[in-house]
């Protein structure tokens, strides 16, 4: 199993040997990621792969309209992109950790910039570093620490990600966890505790907020091993309100608590992981058949791959067959002290392995198509849960922790050989798994610009010197043309140095939304910016009733109060 003991392996790790290994896993991430997207979205000058009406195009013009907005507190307040509400990039999942520190160079940046092939390639970076070092806690091999973090590069979960909720694609948030828990020895000091998990929920929280009750969870469990060994818990109960605490006011820096409207959304039970999702390639892979599943949970995906589930059963044998041999001998003369380390690690991760999958499932826990049995939580539980709506995004703690178990198995439990065989034959099972997934992330990246109903040169005549841009009613767009043409009304505004009322992001306060769209037909009426503003309408007959010049656009009723 997975251990954070001080043992042999764990003396015999060096700083440098820890950064020699980081150093390749990382370059390993690296090719991993040019292997499959390229070396052209890396260019920051590049946008056009970014305009073609997914996801990623509300990150990019999400990030277009904060690095156009000035400067407030919270700094991560962008105040043209609902106007004359304001959001925070948090809510257009802008990767805040990246915008910020970005916006900050706006002034000697390029006029087109983004930021998301460097995102990606960091990432990759990252995964692959982290996870070598991770592996070098069971084994004294490098090569088994490289192999091993072929396998996290190669995650499913990273590629389903990465470019489609691309600030959700940063697992090695996920893995910093994992991996501060097992360096525990190291990380055993009230110092290092405080500045290692807060340090980390910050992180985490300027990635994607989800990220956030995944670390506390990894966290609650690193503090239940200090108190079923009774040691350090009691430290326990000063450094963890204290990292909670300081996340809690970067977060309010930021911006996450200054938006109108509740943080709670529908969903909850319906973004959930099936039961059989660490085992249903749900149409990625290419070997293993597709199981059923309900409409929307696939955000509970949490298909492990083929490779791994092959090391999962080499890993089983492999510990089963050590403990066979061992049981009248090492077994029986491990220090007590090491027993109680063992069992306490064992048990706290128990018990974060069903927190997670009760998270993951809940609160309908359904197998295939059929509800197996509904948990029926308090509703201020519900309350909270419903902020986090996409509860089978939970699932990849599971499979990480698994992939972890896995590979640490086969390498502490099985002699080199015999792990080096094991390993990479896995490897190459998983590389052939994943064929499909990463053809399909390969051919995303390739797309051009496809936000394309805005194309008469009207539009430009149309918009000179406004410095509005209102849609009336504001879901006029996206209902009658879809959330394309709402993302490409966002990035035609902004790139007209104009406002707007609505852009789809995150936990938009809708019904205040719609209570501004009876001050602009006000406004429109009394003559109030009316010169200043440029009108997308339902209906022509609605401009005419408010005094304005209405011309018909690509599919769009344009009002305008000629001068």
């Amino acid at each position: 199993m997975m251990n954070n003991l001080e043992d042999s392996i764990y003396k015999s790790i060096t700083k440098k040997e820890l950064i020699k290994i980081f150093c390749v896993g990382s370059l390993i991430g690296s090719i991993v990621f040019l292997a499959c997207y390229g070396w052209k979205i890396l260019d920051v000058t590049n946008d056009s792969w970014l305009l073609t009406g997914q996801d990623i195009s509300q990150h990019y013009i999400g990030w277009k309209f904060y690095r156009a907005s000035a400067w407030h507190f919270p700094i991560g307040q962008i105040d043209g992109i609902i106007y004359p509400e304001t959001s925070c990039i948090i809510f257009s999942d802008s990767i805040p950790l990246f915008a910020i520190f970005f916006k900050i160079l706006s002034p000697i940046l390029p006029e087109t910039f983004q930021y998301f092939g460097i995102w990606g390639i960091a990432t990759y970076l990252l995964v692959g570093g982290i996870s070598a070092v991770i592996v070098r806690k069971s084994t004294e091999s490098c090569w088994l620490c490289w192999i091993g973090s072929g396998f996290f590069c190669l995650s499913p979960y990273v590629f389903q990600r990465m470019y489609g909720h691309t600030a959700l694609a940063g697992h090695w948030v996920i893995l910093l966890a994992i991996g501060i828990w097992i360096y525990k020895p190291f990380f055993s000091t009230f110092r290092r505790k405080l500045a290692a998990w807060t340090g980390l929920l910050i992180l985490g929280s300027l990635v994607h907020i989800y990220f956030i009750p995944m670390i506390m969870v990894f966290m609650f469990g690193f503090c239940l091993q200090d108190l079923f060994e009774k040691r350090g818990w009691k430290e326990d109960l000063v450094f963890a309100p204290v990292t909670v605490a300081v996340d809690l006011i970067v977060l309010y820096a930021v911006g996450a608590f200054s938006k109108s409207g509740g943080y709670s959304d529908s969903g909850l039970g319906v973004y959930s992981a099936n039961l059989n999702s660490l085992f249903n390639p749900n149409n990625y892979a290419k070997y293993l058949k597709t199981l059923p599943i309900r409409p929307g949970q696939d955000e509970g995906f949490g298909y492990l791959g083929l490779g791994i589930i092959f090391l999962l059963g080499c890993a089983l044998g492999i510990y089963i067959v050590y403990k066979v041999r061992c049981r009248k001998g090492i077994e029986q003369n491990f220090a007590k002290e090491i027993r109680r380390t063992q069992m306490a690690f064992g048990c706290s991760m128990v018990v974060v392995l069903f927190i997670f999958l009760i998270l993951a499932w809940s609160p309908e826990i359904v197998f295939g198509t059929k509800t197996v049995m509904r948990i029926h939580y308090p509703e201020f539980i519900l309350k909270i849960l419903s902020t986090f709506r996409a509860s089978g995004r939970f699932i990849w703690c599971v499979g990480y922790l698994i992939m972890t178990f896995c590979m640490m198995a086969v390498c502490y439990y099985g002699k080199r050989a015999v792990a080096m065989i094991c390993m990479f034959g896995a490897l190459l099972v998983q590389i052939a798994d994943m064929q499909n997934m990463i053809l399909i992330k390969k051919n995303n990246v390739c797309q051009e610009k496809s936000l394309q109903t805005i194309q008469s040169a009207e539009w430009e005549k149309l918009a000179k010197g406004k410095d509005h841009l209102v849609i009336l009613p504001f879901s006029t767009v996206w209902q009658n043309q879809g959330i394309s043409a709402a993302y490409e009304m966002g990035d035609f505004a902004v790139d007209h140095g104009m406002t707007i009322n609505y852009f789809p992001l995150a936990r938009t306060d809708l019904e205040q939304i719609a209570l501004n769209d009876a001050e602009y037909m006000a406004g429109a009426v009394d003559g109030v910016s009316r010169d200043e503003t440029m009108y997308i309408l339902d209906t022509e007959e609605k401009g005419r009733n408010l005094g304005l010049d209405v011309y018909y656009v690509d599919g769009y009723y344009i009002g305008i109060a000629e001068n």
